[in-house]
């Protein structure tokens, strides 16, 4: 085991169960609830479009009754064009020109506004996408327009609203994503784990180093390195006039400063072998959190895409109890809130919805598992149990049966994510950008259509995998929790009521599983040396 005190983990968009698996391990699941038909795109389909200046690219949908227009634009920037030792600083960029005022306006006034007019500007930056999000009444359009152009080309980047700004987000690194959120804390230890000294190891907010050493002028110059035309996308939709996405992006076209360079490539692929296991030591978590995955060069491009989320939906979708792991681990041993799977990276939009955020395209992707916090007696077991019911299901496959009943549901469910204007926008944007040939829910449901036990079983012996993986626990005593993993003792788990003889028959096997350890790829890290 290699213990540390420090960490510097450094820093597109365009160009059930096969017969193999006992009855035992799988307890007739409830049917999913199959939502009713949805209509999944506007009646005139968003259109992509070259606008003079040539390099500057829309997407648009008209809907003459909407009362709202909406508004993306895209930039193929994101945290991983933060410099070397300024960790954070496109994440401190765009949160300046949403929230410092323009030139002609001072944040205040700002605000006020944007609170009669019911409009929002704000800026969301990932690792390789930053997006400028806002929307207006119709009515106010025309007034909205000069504020939201001020914003993107002529913001005011001064010293006060750069101190204001940094500090908050010094704060969000330091106290919300250190201090008080456990969950978000081990999925960005994943993402530290999985991209050391690489562009996307660090967080989309920074590292404490990074934000205590940027400045204004480093802000102001890299604005005009990173949100410039080539690197663009506008997107609208909604109710605006006839015309009026040409004109806008013909105006935004020629202020936005052409890019004075490409955006710098990614290094190459690496994957991973082995089991590598990264232990976040917070002395005052009061339960487990882990996140378990590995790096892909799958994408929303690959032909094998739908076929491989199919199967990570079966395993564990989002915030449904339709998945393998909420059903093994919450509903039959209770052990957390819930258990999830992905096969792209998942951001939630918002705190209760159930779908991604669109515009968050990455040039390249990992596979994850979410176990969600249990009690630090129950971590080892539920670690073993999802990487268990993961391996049963990648060895044994999903049975015609069930590829049939969750088609139909996932089928329909997936309409859902579609269901306003603006995600419509944002999904149109994403097909662009990963060159989709027909739009993200055609290019699903049709792969989807096509699966049998055969080529589903094809596509994830391709690309999935439990033996070369990477795991990120925040947890207590993480030098005990090390020296436990690396001695692969029994971990049988302790519940609050009684089970029935089928779930603790299971278990018997299940706490003795072997996750394949080898202890020179166990680290320690104290909470407060991650992001340094």
């Amino acid at each position: 085991m290699k213990t540390s005190n420090f960490l510097g983990f450094s820093a597109v968009i365009l160009p059930a169960l096969a017969s193999a698996l006992c009855a035992s391990c799988y307890h007739d699941p409830p049917p999913p609830e199959v939502p009713g038909p949805t209509v999944a795109h506007p009646t005139a389909p968003p259109r992509a479009a070259e606008i003079a200046p040539a390099d500057v690219k829309i997407v648009s949908s008209r809907s003459a009754d909407s009362r709202i227009v909406s508004f993306r634009i895209a930039f193929a920037t994101g945290s991983s064009d933060d410099p070397k030792d300024r960790e954070g600083l496109t994440n401190l960029t765009a949160d300046l020109m949403t929230d410092g005022g323009t030139e002609s306006l001072t944040y205040a006034e700002l605000s006020q506004r944007l609170f009669p007019m019911a409009a929002s500007i704000v800026a969301r930056v990932e690792r390789d996408e930053t997006v400028f999000e806002a929307q207006v009444t119709k009515a106010s359009l025309e007034s909205f327009v000069p504020i939201l152009r001020d914003v993107l080309i002529a913001p005011r980047l001064d010293q006060a609203g750069f101190d204001r700004v940094r500090a908050r987000e010094t704060s969000s690194l330091v106290d919300d994503l250190r201090g008080g959120n456990d969950e978000a804390l081990g999925k960005e230890a994943l993402h530290a784990l999985l991209y050391d000294s690489h562009p996307y190891g660090h967080p989309v907010v920074g590292t404490e180093h990074g934000l205590s050493s940027a400045t204004l002028d480093d802000v102001r110059a890299h604005k005009k390195k990173v949100f410039c035309r080539e690197r663009m996308v506008i997107g609208l939709a909604g109710g605006f006039p006839e015309g009026f996405d040409k004109r806008f992006s013909a105006e935004l076209g020629t202020k936005v400063p052409a890019c004075d360079a490409a955006r710098a490539e990614l290094p190459p692929f690496k994957s991973e072998h082995g089991v590598h296991v990264l232990i976040v030591d917070k002395p005052t978590a009061d339960a487990t959190a882990i996140s378990i995955g590995f790096r892909t060069q799958l994408t929303r491009a690959s032909a094998d895409f739908p076929a491989v989320a199919f199967f990570t939906d079966y395993l564990g979708l989002h915030r449904q109890s339709a998945g393998v792991l909420y059903h093994q681990l919450r509903e039959l041993r209770g052990l957390n809130y819930g258990d999830y799977a992905y096969s792209e990276f998942f951001q939630q939009e918002g705190g209760v919805s159930r779908f991604p955020l669109p515009n968050i395209v990455r040039r390249e992707q990992l596979v994850s598992l979410w176990i969600r916090p249990v009690k630090p007696k129950n971590g080892i077991f539920a670690l073993r149990g999802a990487l268990d019911f993961y391996s049963r299901l990648l060895s044994g496959g999903i049975p015609k049966a069930e590829i049939e009943r969750f088609r139909e549901f996932l089928s329909r469910y997936i309409g859902l994510e579609q269901q306003t204007e603006n995600r419509r926008l944002g999904y149109t944007m994403d097909d662009v950008a990963y060159g989709l040939k027909k739009p993200y829910l055609d290019t699903m449901r049709g792969g989807w259509s096509a699966l049998d036990e055969a080529s589903l079983k094809a596509a994830t012996d391709r690309w999935l995998t439990v033996k070369d993986i990477s795991i990120a626990i925040v947890a207590k005593d993480g030098e005990a929790l090390a020296a436990a993993l690396e001695k692969g003792d029994a971990s049988p788990p302790t519940y609050d009521t009684p089970k029935p003889p089928s779930v603790l028959k299971d278990d018997a096997e299940i706490q003795k599983f072997s996750i394949g350890i080898d202890p020179k790829n166990v680290k320690v890290v104290p909470v407060a040396d991650m992001f340094k």
